[in-house]
């Protein structure tokens, strides 16, 4: 299985946004992670309907952190009652992020080492993971993407938002090497090969523009009618398609035995 990581040099560009989509357009199991070490997306925005009633609660990575801090690595029974359900897509389980700087200083390098080593191990035969590590700044959770088999670096198809990231694609490259590539959000095919050549990373995927569909997994709100027809949502699947396939053959959901145990904490 995979861990795939999207990252921005920039704000907003739509990382929260695409992991939610893929997720949910995801082929198989699959481990969301909010990790954006400033503040958390994931479940105040996509999940937030289910927030607001209960069902999602913003346990996750700083729970997860402070029950294992007396450990060095963690093997994947750690993540057992920290992820949680994905009420509309009973294939995703999400591990929720951080809601202010104090809980990201109390993780600390240590705390997203131990979660590095347990995704890795969750990985190895349980469901792949989607890690949104958010926006570049002195706490990004490098651990996490040194351990990601694909690490994608967002951008929009302009020229600010291409330039504004060449030094993070450069230390991409340095530090994951040939696992860095470019994620351009809100382009065309031709655009976003010129968006990947700006920044200097292979492409790695590109989403159209399409800002309906989008609100559905930034914002949580009801989608427009016939999602499944609009631009963004045909887009997403075959790019969830195709980096499932890329890394592995097919998963069948009747052997979800770590998805399993994810869900058994919960209960």
């Amino acid at each position: 299985m995979a861990i795939t990581a999207l990252i921005s040099a920039l704000g907003a560009p739509g990382v929260s946004t695409t992991v939610a989509a893929l997720s949910t357009a995801w082929p198989g199991p699959v481990l969301a992670v909010d990790a954006d070490p400033v503040r958390g997306s994931l479940v105040p925005g996509w999940l937030s309907r289910w927030w607001v009633d209960g069902r999602i609660t913003t346990d996750g990575v700083v729970t997860f952190a402070a029950s294992t801090r007396r450990m060095r690595s963690v093997p994947a029974e750690g993540l057992a009652g920290h992820a949680q359900e994905v009420p509309h897509a009973r294939h995703v389980r999400v591990l929720p992020g951080v809601l202010h700087r104090e809980q990201t200083t109390a993780i600390g390098s240590e705390g997203w080492s131990r979660l590095a080593s347990a995704l890795r191990d969750l990985s190895r035969s349980g469901p792949d993971v989607l890690v949104d590590a958010g926006r570049w700044s002195p706490t990004t959770p490098w651990p996490l993407l040194a351990e990601a088999d694909r690490v994608l670096l967002a951008v929009r198809p302009s020229l600010r938002s291409c330039s504004g990231s060449t030094d993070l694609a450069r230390l991409l490259a340095e530090r994951v090497g040939t696992r860095a590539q470019v994620a351009v959000l809100g382009a065309d095919s031709s655009t976003a090969a010129e968006a990947a050549s700006v920044v200097g990373l292979p492409l790695g995927l590109s989403m159209p523009l399409d800002y309906p569909a989008a609100q559905v997994f930034a914002d949580g709100v009801h989608g427009p009618p016939h999602l499944e027809q609009r631009r963004l949502w045909k887009a997403t699947r075959r790019n969830a398609r195709a980096l499932h396939r890329q890394a592995h053959r097919p998963v069948r959901f009747e052997t979800n035995s770590a998805l399993d145990l994810l869900k058994a904490g919960n209960e």
